[in-house]
């Protein structure tokens, strides 16, 4: 509890009623060491204070380990001097126990580099370096907390070198103030539970946590503080020494290299992912715009006006009946392989599939000028190739399609819809229905396009006035015309 922090106690209309330092109350700050009273349970209220912990601080957290594997450095951290004179012979078993532990500890740091160099997840990360860290003489368990969005903490993993200490084990409790120097000062803190000092022995909370010795360093690179590292001995007071801080800092230091690693690649291969999805219904050029400037973006539904084109071959469900299902799929993917790339190459949007028809959208998610003309030139070139792939079937003895287009522009409300396990990027409203209704009044080798398409295309393509149409969903007859692909100039469509 920091200075300042409120414990607020109250009562919720309990029978018998709730009691602090004798008298009753309904609502009560409560304060240190403060004797609350509950039916037949008394309870001793207190802060956790810091000053029952003796915490030294360690050196700087090391923030760039680069070329730190050096006799020198190592050296430094352990604190290895060589003797001015010979040990004598009883200092000799003295000596050879610091000399183990010393070289315990280099392959400790050596081994830490290798392993976790190698590991691409922030999870493996840390369940690896805990379990490096428990090679140290006393430490027990340890734990990890990462920084949330919101600059708190989460843990992230909890481990302990023997299970059978996990079931007599108790709650970690540690001071905030200790984490928030930890953080603040960029310090790893030795930390000793001085309990069975007469001094504290009044503490409640120090019994209560069971702590007696422990480590702690912030995992930070690059001035990035991504949270911090704890380990901790339940059985031994000042089981830790000042070397061994400067080692434990070491690898922390390494660690959050390693975090940081593992989630640039959790990072990189999202957006591999996600240029995968987008590049199914979004051409190269519109994929790099939407992933350079994400924030351009208003997924989640947006009103916008944009020009809707549906594409449906006629007939198709009753000449597959007489097909084999694989010449089928062979036939449609063909079909569909075309069709797509002239829509990605015009800077369409693919929406959907339909069976053996397409949904594509121009100016959602990002709308240009001459959607609408861009549109009516790809229903153009989706006729044209068309009566190529005929050809080609033809010559292998397939029965030609007809293709009939719809095209519409309007409002619309695009963004993601569906459900919280599948949602699809789309666009919905009248625009689209009635782009829908105008394929489907299409003739097959037909493209119609509605009014409010015609009007935005300046002469851009011939077309010709045909007679209203009255069209499910609309009272009234719907104006409509059809471009007169066959006449058109060869037509290049803009990107």
């Amino acid at each position: 509890m920091l200075p300042g922090d409120i414990t607020l106690l109250k009562d919720l209309g309990s029978l018998n009623g709730t009691f602090v330092n004798g008298s009753q109350i309904q609502e009560y700050s409560l304060s240190d060491q403060d004797h609350i009273a509950v039916g037949s349970y008394n309870i001793k209220f207190e802060t956790a204070r810091s000053h029952d912990l003796h915490i030294e601080a360690g050196r700087g957290a090391v923030t760039d380990v680069d070329g730190l594997v050096r006799v020198e450095d190592l050296s430094t951290a352990l604190r290895i001097s060589s003797p001015l004179a010979p040990p004598g012979p009883a200092a000799i078993p003295d000596r050879l126990r610091l000399l183990e532990q010393e070289n315990k500890l280099l392959k400790l740091l050596l081994t830490v580099g290798k392993t976790l160099s190698s590991l691409f997840t922030p999870e493996e990360v840390m369940h690896r370096v805990m379990e490096l860290v428990f090679q140290m003489d006393n430490v027990e368990r340890g734990f990890v907390m990462l920084r949330d969005d919101k600059k708190g903490f989460k843990p992230a993993v909890l481990l302990y070198k023997d299970e059978s200490l996990k079931a007599a084990a108790r709650d970690v409790a540690l001071s905030t103030t200790v984490i928030d120097r930890v953080m603040t000062d960029h310090v790893p803190l030795l930390i000793h539970d001085v309990g069975s000092d007469e001094r504290f022995s009044s503490s409640q909370s120090l019994r209560i946590s069971g702590i007696r010795s422990a480590m702690c360093a912030p995992l930070i690179y690059k001035d990035r503080v991504f949270g911090l590292f704890y380990v901790d001995c339940l059985s031994k007071p000042y089981a830790f020494s000042r070397e061994e801080l400067d080692i434990f800092s070491v690898v922390a230091a390494e660690a959050a290299i390693s975090f940081d690693n593992a989630r640039s690649h959790e990072e990189l291969a999202r957006r591999v992912v996600e240029r995968q999805a987008l590049e199914r219904f979004l051409n190269a050029a519109i994929v790099e715009k939407i992933l350079a400037n994400p924030g351009e973006i208003h997924l989640g539904g947006e009103n916008q006006t944009a020009t809707i084109l549906f594409s449906d071959i006629r007939g198709f469900t009753r000449m597959s009946e007489h097909m084999e299902p694989q010449a089928v799929v062979e036939l449609l993917n063909e079909f569909f392989s075309e069709m797509t790339d002239l829509i990605f190459d015009s800077g369409g949007t693919l929406d959907k599939y339909l069976g053996d028809g397409i949904m594509a959208v121009y100016g959602a998610p990002l709308p240009k000028p001459d959607d609408a003309l861009r549109a009516a030139k790809t229903a153009i070139e989706m006729q044209r190739a068309l009566v190529h792939l005929n050809r080609d079937w033809e010559n292998r003895g397939q029965q030609p399609l007809r293709m009939g287009v719809g095209v519409n522009t309007g409002a619309v409300t695009a963004g993601n819809i569906g459900s919280a396990k599948r949602m699809d990027y789309t666009v919905i409203g009248d625009a689209v229905n009635l782009a829908s209704r105008l394929c489907a009044n299409a003739a097959g080798g037909q493209i119609l396009i509605s009014e409010s398409t015609y009007s935005l295309l300046n002469g851009g393509v011939p077309a010709q006035r045909l007679e209203p149409i009255l069209v499910k969903g609309k009272q009234t007859p719907v104006e409509l015309y059809e471009i007169l692909w066959q006449d058109a100039a060869s037509v290049e469509s803009s990107a």
